[in-house]
């Protein structure tokens, strides 16, 4: 407690850190200045009082107020005494009511309620009875911890001798692009090497940074009529116009995107072709071949994020758009964590080189390097086939979970439900009876435990679309089977 000219002050001077006792002093009276205790012009006590109010000696109060002096806290009068500085009064704007933290006013992302199902699914998982039909996440539990046990010590060994255990470790971002660039050729029919690929930690960020490097404000950008919110949300901070393409039961509407082009200079087109998100339905060879020709005449850029491209069930699975010989419009993104869950992050971009060696630069301002360890990791389990192993054994899960769900459905709302078994992928896209409000239905269904997303997550536009997305992979079939019992009660809570 500290007693100025008519009043006391107190002054925190407890800290328990080590340093010289008249910087406490100092950072004391600094407290109590920012906190508005004491004002602009209050007059403190003369350095030999002051020193005998805090018990220390007077050449530290001088060394104390000298400091504050030099740094605008405090100022010298002649004669007068010390005060606290003037100038603080004109850099302080009065707040109604008292003093408010920083409070910036923030653009709210029109995505909002796809982020908030997140938040949602985070707060539930505090309860143990808790459901939450995702996007289409694979089940971390059918992971094989053993293989991923061994193969990550080996690589942390393999680092640790090697000297490449660092931060983002060059050796390790090639070797895993040579993986990449093996598997891609054998598996999706594209012809690339190490230096056709960019590396990143997810799939939002591939499509940010490929974005970020191709649109200009107020440059056109086509959607798909539903599509993935944070796709379009990154389109527009980007300053992107986005102009939607309808869908219908062979995927994107391609027909219309010629006409679009002559209506508008579009810039870039962003696609999922091989499982559409989030409808699932897949592009047809007619539809791509005309897409891929509508880019040549029109010279726009189609970015294509093939998400899950390794679960395919029906027959073989599309080759990308970008395995096409001839093409030179398209921007393919990939990523492991479909695979392997989303804890392993590792996302790519697969481009012409001089492209890769453009977004690389912005990677390495913007998102930094990977993981060195986890890099090298990834990279053994696709040269030693057990990634391939693990996919494998997990497809054959995953159909009996999605024919479990469609089962369920079927069996629980009968003909108010339109299940769509697509070909591939970890969702199915339901549509529900007009007479089924979804979006009462999905706030129903929450107050039972259960996390579901609407359709209306999906539109750009923010349009009405009555249906759900729901993923089956990371769901057993006894927590399918309870997660379709408790939206029946919604929907039976909702029609009462």
């Amino acid at each position: 407690m500290v007693q100025l000219r008519k009043w006391r002050l107190l002054l925190n001077l407890d800290d328990a850190a080590p340093q010289a006792s008249y910087r406490k002093i100092v950072e004391g009276l600094v407290a109590a200045i920012t906190e508005g205790r004491l004002r602009p012009g209050t007059a403190l006590p003369g350095t030999r009082e002051m020193a005998q109010l805090l018990d220390v000696n007077r050449k530290t109060v001088i060394l104390a107020y000298e400091e504050a002096v030099t740094k605008g806290w405090l100022e010298s009068v002649p004669r007068r005494g010390t005060f606290v500085s003037q100038q603080l009064a004109t850099a302080a704007v009065p707040v109604p009511g008292g003093p408010r933290s920083f409070a910036p006013v923030l653009r709210d992302a029109p995505a909002g309620a796809y982020f908030a199902a997140n938040d949602q699914a985070t707060a539930l998982q505090q309860r143990p009875c808790a459901l939450f039909f995702d996007n289409g996440a694979c089940d971390h539990r059918l992971l094989p911890q053993a293989v991923l046990h061994r193969y990550y010590r080996n690589a942390l060994r393999y680092s640790f001798a090697s000297n490449t255990v660092r931060h983002g470790s060059d050796g390790s971002g090639h070797y895993l692009r040579c993986a990449l660039a093996q598997m891609l050729r054998h598996d999706r029919g594209l012809n690339v090497q190490a230096e056709h690929i960019c590396l990143t930690q997810g799939v939002q960020m591939s499509l940010y940074l490929a974005a970020s490097a191709l649109i200009e404000p107020g440059d056109v950008v086509l959607v798909e009529r539903l599509s993935y919110p944070p796709a379009w949300e990154i389109f527009r901070r980007l300053g992107a116009r986005l102009v939607t393409v309808d869908l219908d039961e062979q995927g994107c509407r391609v027909e219309q995107i010629d006409a679009l082009c002559r209506l508008h200079p579009v810039r870039m087109l962003y696609i999922t072709p091989h499982h559409q998100f989030p409808t699932t339905v897949s592009l047809r060879a007619g539809r791509r071949r005309r897409l891929l020709e509508l880019a040549r005449v029109h010279d726009f850029c189609v970015i294509e994020e093939d998400y899950d491209h390794e679960f395919h069930f029906a027959g073989r699975p599309y080759l990308p758009l970008a395995s096409d010989p001839a093409q030179r419009h398209v921007i393919y993104i990939g990523s492991l964590s479909k695979s392997l869950g989303s804890t392993f992050r590792c996302s790519y971009i697969v481009a012409p080189a001089p492209v890769i060696e453009v977004f690389a630069r912005t990677a390495a301002l913007t998102l930094g390097q990977g993981d060195a360890v986890m890099q090298r990791m990834l990279a053994d389990l696709i040269n030693a086939g057990e990634l391939r192993k693990h996919l494998r054994r997990v497809s054959k899960e995953y159909l009996r979970r999605r024919e479990t769900l469609a089962r369920c459905l079927r069996e629980a709302f009968a003909e108010r439900v339109v299940v769509r078994e697509p070909e591939g992928g970890l969702a199915l896209w339901v549509v529900f009876d007009p007479a089924i409000d979804v979006q009462r239905l999905v706030a129903e269904a929450l107050r039972l435990d259960l996390v579901v997303r609407s359709g209306r997550q999906f539109s750009p536009a923010g349009e009405a679309e009555n249906a759900l997305r729901l993923g089956f992979a990371s769901l057993d079939q006894g927590e399918i089977s309870l997660a379709v019992r408790r939206l029946a009660q919604a929907a039976a809570a909702i029609a009462g």
